[in-house]
C-alpha cells in the first residue's frame, strides 16, 4: 500500500508541474499575441487600469490547466476518501473543475497585475513582497471560488446525499448549507498562501537565472 500510495503522490507531484507549465506557457502565448496586435492596449473602464488582455489570458490559461489537471484531482478526492478511481471517470466534476480553475486562476492573474501597475513594479522586484503578493493575491481568489472546491470534491468523490451519489448541485448546496460550503477554508488559506507565495520566490529566480545564462 506504501509503494502505491508513494507512486501515485509521484504521479500527482510530476503532473502538477505539468499542468502549471502549460498554464504559464499559455498565458504567456495568448497575451503576447494580443499585445503583438496591439489588443493590450484596451482598458476595463473603473477597474484601475486592467487590461481586457490580462483577462483573456487569464481564462485561456486556467483552461489548459483545468483539462490537466481535472483528472489528477478527480484521482487525488478518490484515494483521499479511500476509494478506488477508474480511468473512464476521470473527467467525473469536470464541470466544477472548469469554472473553479478559471474563476481562481484568472482572479490571480488579474489581481498580481493589478498590484503589478499599483505599485510600479516595486511589489514584484523584492523576495519577500513576491511571497506576499502572490501569497495574499492567492488566498483572496480561492476565498472567492471556495464554494465551488467543496462542490468539486464532493463531485469528483461521489458523495451521497441522502443516498443518491448522483445529487444535483441544488440538493448539494442544500444538504451542506452557507457555512458548509466553506469546509476547511482555514486550513485551505495557509496551504494556497504557503505554496503560492514560495512558488513566485523560486520562479523568480528561476527565470533570472535562465536570463543569466544566456537561455532566454
Amino acid at each position: 500500500m506504501f509503494s502505491i500510495d508513494w507512486a501515485i503522490n509521484l504521479k500527482r507531484y510530476c503532473t502538477a508541474r505539468a499542468y502549471r507549465s502549460a498554464q504559464f506557457a499559455v498565458f504567456e502565448a495568448v497575451y503576447t499575441r494580443q499585445k503583438e496586435l496591439g489588443w493590450d492596449q484596451a482598458v476595463i473602464p473603473g477597474s484601475g487600469g486592467l487590461a481586457f488582455a490580462t483577462v483573456l489570458a487569464g481564462i485561456s490559461g486556467s483552461s489548459a490547466r483545468a483539462v490537466i489537471e481535472s483528472p489528477i484531482e478527480y484521482a487525488k478526492v478518490k484515494r483521499q476518501t479511500g476509494q478506488s478511481w477508474h480511468f473512464n471517470e476521470v473527467y467525473q466534476g469536470f464541470f466544477m473543475q472548469l469554472p473553479r480553475t478559471v474563476g481562481m486562476m484568472t482572479c490571480i492573474f488579474c489581481g498580481v497585475d493589478s498590484v503589478r501597475r499599483w505599485t510600479d513594479g516595486e511589489a514584484l522586484k523584492h523576495p519577500q513582497w513576491q511571497f506576499l503578493t502572490w501569497g495574499g493575491v492567492s488566498m483572496l481568489s480561492f476565498w472567492v471560488i471556495w464554494p465551488l472546491e467543496t462542490l468539486k470534491n464532493q463531485v469528483q468523490a461521489g458523495t451521497a446525499i441522502d443516498g443518491n451519489a448522483q445529487a444535483t448541485l441544488r440538493q448539494r448546496i442544500m444538504h451542506l448549507g452557507p457555512l458548509g460550503l466553506y469546509r476547511g477554508i482555514l486550513p485551505g488559506s495557509m496551504s494556497v498562501f504557503m505554496r503560492n507565495g514560495t512558488a513566485a520566490i523560486v520562479m523568480s529566480l528561476a527565470q533570472r537565472k535562465i536570463s543569466e545564462w544566456g537561455l532566454r
